[in-house]
């Protein structure tokens, strides 16, 4: 486990090699190949507040001072046993380019952090979208759940498995669009011989039972959190959570949950929906092409019409969100320690000015 002490990315022994200039301005973000350039990104941005810490490192939002544009940057300290595994992400990010997806703009490595310059996705985390309103409406959740199965589609067509699926990696735009965030858990994958995974990625609510195991997967673990995800927004409940995560691994290998909880007069459309995605076999779930062929997800007048006419009050998508703000903020608390502390080997960076 890498442990800073200070995760502003600090000056640098005077024998690495620094580049300090932008990419080229021309060039539109997230090309593909984006460089990885060597050195601190000190001169060309200027880093503001903080926004998310959590397993591997920061997000602290910062501007572009050629341009005045504001970016996301995720500061990554590794070590030289994980580097590769820190690589992934920006192996990943350079890789993709689509309109759900959050776009990489830059990328900068130093012997101790990896620095990825990302799309300032400006909005709302989904579940905090759908509170800003008194009610919202099954319609509501399809338009979300359809955009995410957009950007998972694309995804997987470039063999990249997302693995991390949860409300706080989905940001919904002023204009409602959704935006798929947060690559530090995705993976690479052959279609023809999945894998088992070598570390356990994601989090413990939203994993798919071979996640949980850590059997070999693919493309239906991903299908699975979205499963997770709309059973959240039609009960305001988490299908398989426990205060015990022996309980919540139990739950979500048994593939135990109750279908009931949902809202009242949550449609038998969406019931069949998520029943058919939260299946404990992966080659049973259904594809991303079934999900966009499902009954429930059609853009046909009628069914479009009813899913507007069953709403729900936001009341206990209120509450669940107070309970797990409570566990965000625990687990941000807890890697604020561990990133303080440092490894006694290493020297203490210098904070930037």
């Amino acid at each position: 486990r890498v442990v800073v002490k200070s995760i502003t990315p600090g000056k640098e022994p005077s024998g690495t090699p620094t580049q300090f200039t932008p990419m080229g301005r021309g060039t539109p973000i997230g090309k593909e190949g984006t460089t990885l350039r060597q050195g601190v990104p000190q001169k060309p941005y200027t880093f503001l507040d903080e926004k998310a810490r959590g397993r591997y490192g920061v997000i602290r939002e910062c501007k572009e001072n050629a341009t005045g544009k504001q970016f996301m940057a995720k500061i990554i300290p590794y070590e030289q046993d994980n580097k590769q595994a820190v690589l992934q992400e920006y192996e990943v990010l350079k890789s993709i380019h689509h309109e759900k997806l959050m776009t990489l703009h830059e990328a900068y490595i130093t012997p101790r952090y990896l620095v990825l310059i990302s799309e300032n996705c400006m909005g709302k985390e989904i579940l905090y979208s759908l509170i800003d309103r008194f009610r919202y409406s099954e319609d509501d959740v399809v338009g979300y759940i359809s955009q995410i199965l957009q950007g998972l589609d694309y995804l997987h067509s470039r063999r990249v498995l997302h693995l991390d699926i949860k409300p706080e990696n989905i940001i919904i735009t002023y204009m409602n669009a959704v935006k798929i965030i947060d690559f530090g858990s995705a993976q690479t994958f052959n279609p023809l011989i999945l894998r088992q995974l070598g570390r356990r990625v994601g989090t413990l609510e939203y994993m798919s039972p071979e996640m949980v195991k850590g059997d070999a997967i693919g493309p239906p673990a991903d299908v699975w959190s979205v499963g997770v995800l709309t059973y959240i927004m039609l009960s305001g409940r988490s299908p398989f959570a426990e205060v015990d995560p022996l309980e919540t691994e139990n739950k979500i290998q048994a593939a135990k949950f109750d279908i009931l909880r949902l809202y009242p007069n949550a449609s038998q459309s969406a019931s069949l929906f998520i029943k058919k995605i939260l299946c404990i076999y992966p080659w049973s779930r259904p594809s991303i092409r079934d999900c966009f062929a499902n009954p429930w997800l059609q853009d046909a007048y009628l069914m479009k019409l009813r899913r507007q006419t069953l709403t729900f009050t936001t009341m206990k998508l209120k509450e669940f969100l107070v309970d797990y703000q409570r566990k965000r903020v625990e687990v941000a608390t807890k890697h604020r320690v561990l990133l303080r502390s440092y490894h006694h080997h290493h020297q203490q960076p210098t904070t930037a000015p």
